[in-house]
């Protein structure tokens, strides 16, 4: 199967587990994109077709189940003869994998689990589906601690041929109720007990029936005691234990009455007030039980047997020594005497005994709407005894007779018992807790609670999470009549909220300040360039001023970076003198009023010497100069201006690129000396 798509659209990944009928693979879902636990029925399964329809049956009814604590039903197929269940793939393992690796379970783990089980079961049953096969092989547990119950309504397919088909009916036999051993129909009892058995086993990390064959193991639930969890584990509180006493019970009716009664006494059975309470001790099973054997004492023989017995042992004795006559006359009276009894007998039994034995007929009088009382006193009055049994009703008042069994104007003997159920009141049920519970999963879990009102109301907390129940009323396991009842539940909206003040233009300190006080948090990030903010002022913010955040929250504060300069263009006029009749020895640099100078200056020389030298100067030629020119700005690095070689004075322009907040640099070389070097900063005067 590994590989192999079904449907075109169920891809088969890898073999999570074997059932007694069916495979589990781990499959994902090609259009979903999600990973999904698909069950494939056996072979020997497929040509059933009573089977294949009330598997299809009892799927369709389970997918119709929506819990946080059930694995959710996807998809329902088949494809060449193979039947197939696409469920919700749950990342953990099974229940019993759990025991086995963590056992002994701490108790208050231990009761966390069994409120999820039982909170499942819950809801199955307000859906009229009865699981028929809880064991913790059908249990899971994720790795957050969720409890998720699965193959609800697979097993009530199974039929007499399928029980011995695998070892899994082992598995079953263990948290098999007495009343399905008979083969009788499981009911919520039945579910009720098979938790029992599971919550034993989570308590002790131990069976109570262990054995190797199924039908000694269901032998077992039926006819032996359960030996208390407390005989293997000491610290388990009376409470617990009392809840597994009262689940396990052999009789139904000694049970709990349904799920919510059990999840009610799961929820308080840790409270303080309860750990030391009295041990749950039922009345002996055996005498309610008519399916018991009963034995028969044996029977001793007549009276006139042991008397003709011991005539004869005398006889035999002295049959030397008694006369053959006296014998006769012996035999003669004891027949006559026998003969006058007889008599005796049957004329009292014409005559006397009729009237002694005889039972008189009556009539069963109408109580229907009386009070008990009232009805006890006439039923006493027709020579009748009372079975009382007492039911919810939602017409008939309390402790008013609701209907009797046999029916008014029935002819029963006197001294018959006449059953009568007694109303009390309006059918009560347990409130369920809520508290901790999403919103969403709570109103899944009231859509059939038929509350006279169900009211929402909302709650700020710091503590509660979101969407999160935070309390309720009437409080968990209150006792109450749905229909009469308005239950309010109270959730969280999260951390109270505080309205963002307005921050701009403020200085950081200023922001910082204005947020503590209402009650925010300040994150400071650099933000843009701006014309109008000055520098490490605040530009804009997130949330904006006037959105609502939660208290404490954090509100992003974005620092102006003042106004964007540009870059600067400078203009060095950098002059190299050469003296014409030697080599130069100097350079001069100045601004250009000085480089004006310079150059009259050097004219004035120039013609100076020239009137003083005459001809013959003019015809000599100076040594030519070697100038090199190095500049470092914007866009260069220690990149060559000039490198020439000159034989008068000469001026270079060299054009510089600042930019903001950096400088340019630049340095003169003469014959491969350095005569002149120069940093220029940026000139913020100028912007």
């Amino acid at each position: 199967m590994i590989g192999k798509r079904l449907s075109g659209r169920y891809e088969i990944i890898s073999r999570l587990g074997d059932g007694g009928m069916a495979i589990v693979y781990k499959a994902r879902d090609l259009i979903l994109e999600r990973l999904v636990a698909v069950k494939i029925l056996r072979s020997e399964f497929s040509n059933d077709d009573d089977f294949i329809r009330r598997f299809h049956r009892e799927a369709e009814s389970v997918s119709s189940l929506s819990h946080p604590n059930i694995v959710s039903i996807y998809d329902i197929g088949e494809e060449d003869d193979c039947y197939f269940i696409v469920m919700e793939y749950v990342d953990g393992e099974t229940l019993k994998d759990f025991i086995k690796q963590h056992s002994p379970i701490p108790i208050a783990e231990a009761v966390y689990i069994l409120k999820q089980i039982a909170l499942a079961l819950e809801h199955a049953h307000d859906h009229g589906i009865v699981h028929r096969d809880i064991k913790p092989h059908n249990i899971l547990i994720d790795e957050q601690g969720g409890v998720k119950v699965t193959d609800f309504g697979i097993a009530v397919a199974m039929n007499s041929a399928t029980i011995t088909f695998t070892n899994s009916i082992m598995g079953s036999a263990h948290y098999l109720s007495p009343e399905q051993a008979k083969g009788s129909k499981a009911t919520i009892k039945s579910d009720i007990y098979a938790l029992g058995i599971v919550m034993y086993e989570l308590l002790t990390g131990r069976l109570p029936f262990p054995g190797t064959s199924p039908v000694t193991v269901a032998l077992k639930h039926l006819n032996e005691q359960m030996p208390l969890p407390s005989e293997y584990r000491s610290d388990i509180p009376q409470s617990l234990e009392n809840i597994v006493i009262k689940a396990t019970a052999k009789s139904p009716e000694k049970r709990y009455e349904n799920m919510p009664e059990l999840y009610n006494d799961l929820s308080t059975a840790l409270n303080p007030d309860r750990q030391n309470e009295p041990r749950l001790v039922l009345a002996d099973e055996d005498e309610d039980d008519e399916e018991k054997t009963k034995i028969i004492p044996a029977i001793k023989p007549d009276n006139h047997e042991e008397l003709n017995d011991a005539p004869a042992q005398d006889t035999a004795n002295n049959n030397q020594a008694e006369p053959k006559k006296k014998k006769g006359k012996r035999i003669l009276w004891i027949v006559i005497i026998a003969i006058i009894l007889l008599i005796g007998a049957g004329v009292l039994a014409v005559t006397v005994m009729p009237n002694i034995f005889y039972v008189h007929d009556t009539t069963v009088p109408n109580v229907k709407g009386k009070t008990y009382d009232q009805a006890m006193d006439i039923l006493k009055k027709h020579h009748l005894y009372i079975d009382r049994k007492d039911i919810p009703d939602n017409k008939v008042k309390k402790n008013h007779v609701i209907r009797e069994n046999p029916k008014e104007n029935s002819e029963v003997k006197e001294g018959s018992t006449v059953t009568l159920y007694i109303s009390e009141g309006p059918k009560k049920i347990s409130v369920g807790d809520y508290v901790g519970y999403e919103k969403s999963s709570v109103k899944q879990l009231l859509k059939d609670k038929k509350y006279k009102d169900i009211v929402w109301k909302k709650e700020a907390s710091d503590t509660v999470s979101a969407g999160e129940v935070i309390s309720q009323d009437p409080s968990p396991g209150a006792e109450v009549v749905a229909a009469n009842t308005v239950l309010e539940l109270t959730y969280s909206t999260g951390a109270p909220q505080v309205t963002v003040p307005d921050l701009q233009g403020m200085s950081k300190d200023d922001a910082e300040t204005t947020l503590r006080n209402n009650q925010l948090q300040g994150q400071f990030k650099d933000g843009d360039y701006s014309d109008n903010v000055s520098k490490d002022h605040v530009l804009k913010q997130d949330p904006a001023n006037g959105a609502s955040a939660d208290k404490n929250s954090t509100v992003t504060v974005y620092l102006s970076k003042g106004k964007q300069l540009k870059p600067q263009k400078v203009e060095k006029k950098i002059t190299v003198p050469v003296d014409e009749t030697a080599q130069a020895d100097s350079i001069t640099q100045d601004d250009e009023k000085n480089n004006s100078q310079n150059d009259d200056k050097n004219k004035q020389d120039d013609n100076n010497k020239n009137d003083q030298n005459g001809d013959d100067n003019k015809k000599q030629t100076p040594e030519p100069v070697h100038i090199q020119i190095y500049y470092t700005d914007a866009n260069h690095d220690n990149d060559v201006f000039v490198d020439e070689k000159i034989t008068k004075t000469k001026t270079y322009k060299l054009p510089l690129t600042i930019k903001p907040n950096d400088s340019a640099h630049y340095k003169v070389l003469v014959d491969g000396q350095v005569e002149k070097e120069e940093t220029v900063n940026y000139d913020d005067s100028k912007e």
